[in-house]
Formats: structure tokens, C-alpha cells, sequence
């Protein structure tokens, strides 16, 4: 079977502190998920599950608020399949956790309860669609063809990769996916992060919304990270700051490597503020485990066992042999580590926006 989107997935690093002074990076972390997020327009965020049984798994967030502020806000608990929502007001959502968070370098700690057993959501709770109804035609992985869910007429074009597709009635209701490919399948078709329990009809009913994803499958991802969070420049009269983090793509199809596998940020978007770069290095082996100390060095510093940085966009051919390799789901064993690098130029402007860590290859 053929590598397909969603089996392509961003981990962690065992020290995501987002904190400078310290340690970061490390060995996969597998139960990091790590991806960027944005409340539009800023809001609350709703937290639920796919499970009903999830009534006692506790969850907190951190983001900033519409005047830049990070906050936090107590951890929560969720109520199974019925929505809870947050009191805060949030613009950028920075980072998260839910109940079963290992213990580990990250900015928030575990915050008690009970294990979650569904995937679980959070996610703003002004929905970008709501109480839409799919078409025929979605479907679970075949051959070269990911998981897909074939929205109503016209709602492709308010989507993007990332969104929290949320079943609220009809076949298979309650599953939460998330978007992982708006194009290529076809009109108002997108690809989702796994399989349908029951593949959605013509009676699905469904919300769209802006937010991130605790997945249950392939493995328990109990901690959503943004890189870079808390990095700022330093005074308009100071010097510019070169910021480090690290995190793996990893390949879970069993059975199929992604060949001839290259990596790039393929976008940032908006675009950066002039003079500030975000920039890649591979390691040189797979499962690299080497960190770096601290986060913040000089502009001339490559981690251990990383090759050198390459200006982006540009694509950097995954050292030999060149593999994206197949493995045991979640494959731990073939975790291709990425090393990021912001150049912050003094007097950077804050910035709001997003990056695009793009992997592809060929396949059969």
C-alpha cells in the first residue's frame, strides 16, 4: 500500500520547553504532535471528545490573547461528547496538554485525571462551518488514496489543512478528524489524518473549526506544541538572536518506505518580518537523539549530527539512503530529525503567522 498524506506526521522532541537557557530537542518524542494554530476571529476554545466515556480526562491550554499576552487558563474537564467551553479569549493558540502527558521538558504539566480513550479536540468555539451535511463519495484508505470526507457543495473552498472536521449527527457521528490535504481528490474532498470508523454518507452532518487535535491513533498524542512560541528579538539597538528546535518527521505506513524522501518549510504564511529567517538542517541518521544547550546560540552554531542549514524554501534530500523507512505504527524506529533555526534580526516586529514543514518522496 502506498504512503499516503496522513501517514506522514510531525513529532516532537523529547525538550520542548519553549524556554531559552535551557536544554532542547533530543530523542522523538512520539506523544508530541507539533503544528500551528490560529483562533480567526479571536474567541473561545471549546475542548471534547469522541468518547462519551472521556468525562473525567482534564485538559489545559496556553495562547496569547488579542493583545499579544500569553495566557493560561486553569486546566479544564471534559464532559465525553458534549463540548465544554473555555472563558478566555485567545488569537494564536501556543500549546497544549490532556490528561496522560508524560513527564518531560515541556511548558505545561501534566494536569491529572483520567486518560482520555477518544481523540480529543479543542477548538475555536466559533465554527468556521457549522451543521453542514456531506455528500456521498468519502471513503477510507485505498491503494495510493488517503482517508477522505467529502464535504457539502462549496465548502471546499473554506477550508484549509489543519481544520477539525466534527461529526454532529448521522452516520458516524462524534469522530473528529483533522484536515491533512484540501486538494487532489477531487471538488470539496479532503484528505483526513486516518480512517473512518463507519465511512460518512449523505446523512452526516458537520462542523468545521479552527483548533488542534489530540489523535488516540496511531498513538496517544497527549501534547500540541507551536515551535517558537515564546522566541522574541532583542531591542532595536541590540543584537540579532538565533534560535534552535527540533522535531521529526516520521513515516507510519507499515509497510511502504517514502523513497527518495526530501524536506522543506514550503511556505510561511504571512511572510516573515524582513531580515527574520526560519531555516532547516537534517540530522545525519535517523533517531538522532543529540540536543542542543541552550535553545539560543550564535549564528554560526549546527547541532551535533546535524548537516548544515539550507535557506528556505528549499528541499533537503533526507541523508542516505534517502528513506522515509516503514515500521511498527507509531515507527519509531525511522524518525527523520529536522532541526529549525530562527534568525531574529533586533527590533524584529512581533509576528503572526504559520509555517508549512513540507516532506515528499515516491512511493509505490
Amino acid at each position: 500500500m502506498s504512503v499516503t498524506p496522513n501517514n506522514l506526521v510531525a513529532y516532537g522532541s523529547a525538550n520542548m520547553p519553549e524556554a531559552d537557557g535551557v536544554i532542547v530537542g533530543g530523542a522523538v518524542d512520539l506523544t508530541i504532535s507539533v503544528a500551528f494554530y490560529d483562533i480567526s476571529p479571536s474567541g473561545a476554545v471549546d475542548w471534547v471528545s469522541s468518547s462519551a466515556a472521556d468525562t473525567a480526562t482534564k485538559a489545559q491550554i496556553a495562547g496569547r490573547d488579542t493583545t499579544g499576552a500569553i495566557q493560561t487558563p486553569a486546566a479544564i474537564t471534559l464532559n465525553g461528547r458534549t463540548p465544554v467551553t473555555g472563558s478566555q479569549t485567545f488569537e494564536r493558540l501556543l500549546y497544549g496538554i490532556i490528561t496522560g502527558a508524560v513527564a518531560g521538558s515541556f511548558p505545561l504539566a501534566n494536569p491529572g485525571g483520567t486518560a482520555a480513550v477518544g481523540d480529543v479536540a479543542c477548538f475555536a468555539h466559533a465554527a468556521t462551518i457549522s451543521a453542514h451535511t456531506a455528500q456521498a463519495g468519502s471513503a477510507n484508505t485505498s491503494g495510493t488514496t488517503p482517508p477522505l470526507f467529502k464535504l457539502q457543495a462549496g465548502d471546499g473552498a473554506s477550508v484549509s489543512a489543519g481544520m477539525i472536521i466534527r461529526l454532529t449527527g448521522g452516520t458516524d457521528q462524534y469522530e473528529i478528524r483533522q484536515i491533512v490535504a484540501t486538494s487532489g481528490y477531487g471538488a470539496d474532498v479532503v484528505a483526513v489524518n486516518r480512517d473512518w470508523t463507519t465511512v460518512p454518507d449523505a446523512t452526516t452532518t458537520y462542523n468545521v473549526n479552527e483548533g488542534m487535535l489530540f489523535p488516540i491513533s496511531p498513538n496517544a498524542v497527549t501534547k500540541v506544541t507551536r515551535c517558537f512560541a515564546t522566541s522574541a528579538a532583542d531591542v532595536p539597538t541590540g543584537a540579532a538572536r538565533y534560535f534552535f528546535e527540533k522535531v521529526f518527521a516520521v513515516n507510519n505506513n507499515t509497510a511502504t518506505a517514502l523513497t527518495g524522501a526530501q524536506i522543506e518549510i514550503a511556505s510561511e504564511t504571512p511572510s516573515l518580518p524582513s531580515g527574520a529567517l526560519l531555516d532547516i538542517g537534517l540530522c545525519t541518521a535517523l533517531n538522532d537523539t543529540n540536543t542542543c544547550n541552550p535553545r539560543q546560540q550564535a549564528s554560526s552554531f549546527v547541532p551535533t549530527g546535524c548537516g548544515a542549514f539550507v535557506t528556505q524554501p528549499a528541499l533537503i534530500s533526507v541523508p542516505s539512503p534517502g528513506n522515509l523507512p516503514s515500521g511498527a505504527t507509531p515507527n519509531i524506529a525511522g524518525a527523520q530529525g529536522v532541526w529549525l533555526r530562527l534568525t531574529l534580526p533586533a527590533g524584529t516586529a512581533a509576528y503572526k503567522g504559520a509555517a508549512d514543514l513540507r516532506v515528499q518522496g515516491t512511493t509505490t
